[in-house]
């Protein structure tokens, strides 16, 4: 809990030093924020193409990210092999691996991200911490 709460400081530190920087995150006094909504999902056009979604087994799972591991991308010749190992339809698994890839890309992005955000903090504290030091050393001369 050490460093959440040095993240906590830093950031009650820089809102100090840049309170226009934060400002855009919190609604303003009178702004209302409209709530997004889902896309509701008509019943009826389901039912009656006869296509039901089936949850993949943890087996299958399993052999899906197994294969994922591997190489993110299909090649039509894999795609059919896996299917057919599998028991599933060619699409069913290009459209998981396209699903995955996007998870994949979302959790790398947030990753870095992250990185990226330490590393501004860190030096957006440093900058601070040497303007407090400047005035001290041109009084010292």
């Amino acid at each position: 809990m050490t460093t959440q709460t040095q993240v906590d400081d830093q950031m009650i530190l820089l809102s100090q030093y840049y309170p226009g920087i934060y400002d855009q995150l919190i609604p303003q006094q009178g702004e209302v924020v409209k709530p997004r909504r889902r896309r509701k999902k008509n019943k009826t056009d389901a039912n009656s193409s006869g296509f039901r979604k089936r949850k993949l087994s943890d087996e299958q799972v399993s052999m899906l990210e197994q294969n994922f591991g591997d190489e993110h991308k299909l090649e039509s010749e894999r795609k059919d092999r896996i299917a057919a190992e599998l028991g599933l339809d060619p699409r069913q698994v290009a459209v998981w691996f396209q699903n995955r890839r996007a998870r994949w890309k979302s959790k790398k992005m947030e990753e870095e991200y992250s990185k990226l955000k330490t590393e501004h903090d860190s030096t957006v504290l440093e900058k601070c911490r040497l303007e407090t030091e400047v005035p001290f050393f041109l009084l010292s001369k």
